[in-house]
């Protein structure tokens, strides 16, 4: 269930900022929003880097991203100087902008180890409770035991639903031709212990 956050108090959302700011300074990245086509097309290159799809199957392109952000939606970019590190996506769900589904969040290789992608999330999170969301959902492959740590542990997100070959056959370099069974996890922004673990 969709948790509305209604006039998300000013402490709570400068609270939320303070700890991404903190996050992206202890990653040594700065993390911003994006919008203009150049940056969005740094974005689809990236995740293709690290995706490593089949030819023509690019996990997003730039003209949804450019849609999706004209739309009010969310893509964002970790940057060491002007080297794009990490990115992160996503939309809103029903109902009326209740939460926002993370659709895909990566980082470089080269940035592994750094904690880039807990300042996206966190980021992420600053951003959505400005937008007075509350709730941040996405999806994972539970079988990979450091993204369950991250998006269980360290985020304290909740499991909400097992969701066998959730994508159908996606043919890249991280999931190969097996089955994609996936768990959609939850965030409760406003919940204490994700509070705790935004620190």
């Amino acid at each position: 269930m969709t948790e509305v956050v209604t006039n998300t108090a000013p402490p709570l959302r400068d609270e939320a900022a303070a700890a991404a700011a903190t996050a992206a300074t202890a990653s040594g990245v700065a993390v911003r929003t994006l919008a203009e086509v150049a940056d969005l097309a740094a974005v689809t290159r990236l995740f293709e880097s690290i995706w490593r799809p089949e030819p023509g199957n690019p996990p997003v392109t730039a003209e949804l991203l450019r849609a999706m952000v004209s739309a009010g939606n969310y893509v964002a970019g970790a940057f060491d100087g002007t080297e794009l590190l990490g990115a992160c996506f996503g939309f809103f769900g029903g109902p009326a902008k209740g939460g926002l589904h993370s659709h895909i969040a990566g980082v470089a290789t080269s940035g592994h180890g750094r904690g880039i992608g807990f300042a996206l999330k966190l980021h992420q999170r600053a951003w959505a409770l400005r937008q007075d969301v509350g709730e941040i959902s996405w999806t994972f492959d539970p079988l990979v035991r450091r993204n369950a740590h991250f998006n269980l542990t360290k985020l304290a997100a909740r499991p909400a639903h097992y969701l066998p070959d959730f994508y159908g056959p996606m043919h890249d370099g991280i999931n190969g031709a097996g089955d994609t069974d996936r768990l959609l996890a939850v965030w409760n922004l406003t919940s204490a212990p994700v509070r705790a673990a935004a620190g």
